[in-house]
């Protein structure tokens, strides 16, 4: 092998078949956990990867969520619009519930229906379910909804620094 095929073939995700994914999970799930993800490929099937949690979510944190809220005279409206979705209550907190509620319901949507997976309108949402889809329980998903943004989040910079 020549230095420079080598150098490609290293610097390439790993790839394996389908067959063989199954005979070496125990590694491969290792190699994920230290960062290294596996390329499966299947006959007649699209390719799939393997990585780890951590860095399926690290992939995903860029994907902020930016709700705006609406105070009305008797009511307050939370708009997600990366999901497209409301929720709505008579207090800010019912809002919230309600599109908590309102993210449950498109999850199992999304999880029972293939198509509605596949749709185009789905798929440039896909990274911000997915991270919904990842969260455990209501808490979780409401401190991911309603976070400060990284940037925000961040100590300012001292002037003159």
């Amino acid at each position: 092998m020549t230095h420079n095929h080598r150098r490609a073939t290293l610097s390439q995700m790993q790839q394996i078949t389908y067959s063989r994914a199954r005979a070496a999970l125990a590694d491969l799930y290792d190699n994920a956990l230290e960062h290294l993800p596996t390329r499966i490929e299947r006959r007649r099937a699209d390719p799939a990867v393997l990585l780890s949690l951590e860095d399926f979510k690290a992939l995903l944190s860029q994907y902020e969520f930016a709700p705006e809220v609406l105070f009305e005279p008797s009511s307050v409206a939370v708009w997600l619009p990366e999901l497209a979705i409301w929720g709505r209550g008579s207090t800010f907190a019912d809002a919230k519930e309600d599109l908590l509620a309102e993210i449950d319901q498109l999850l199992a949507l999304v999880a029972e229906d293939a198509k509605l997976r596949s749709a185009p309108n789905t798929v440039a949402r896909l990274p911000w379910i997915f991270r919904l889809m990842y969260a455990e329980g209501d808490p979780e998903r409401e401190e991911l909804l309603f976070a400060a943004p990284a940037a925000e989040s961040r100590s300012p910079a001292v002037a003159g620094a």
